[in-house]
């Protein structure tokens, strides 16, 4: 999945975020992985508001319940909130 993330075609990797999401449902933990956290970063910045919008719930949904990942992908969301 992390592969396809970085796809060329919008609905790729739009698909690619949500299958993260599902994925990420069954094992939270999966999101302290640095690879993990490279990947969705990307996602974050993408130029596509489909793509974004599709990390941004990623994180939203599995962040709160673990505190510990909301430490690890704060700067990446103030960064998400800034550039845009």
């Amino acid at each position: 999945i992390l592969r396809v993330l970085g796809e060329n075609t919008i609905a790729v990797r739009t698909k690619a975020m949500k299958c993260l999401s599902e994925v990420v449902a069954v094992d939270p933990s999966i999101l302290a992985r640095l690879d993990m956290q490279r990947g969705v970063h990307g996602r974050l910045m993408d130029y596509s508001t489909s793509v974004r919008e599709a990390a941004v719930e990623l994180l939203g949904r599995f962040v709160l319940c673990r505190p510990q990942l909301a430490e690890q992908y704060y700067d990446m969301l103030i960064e998400r909130i800034l550039v845009w």
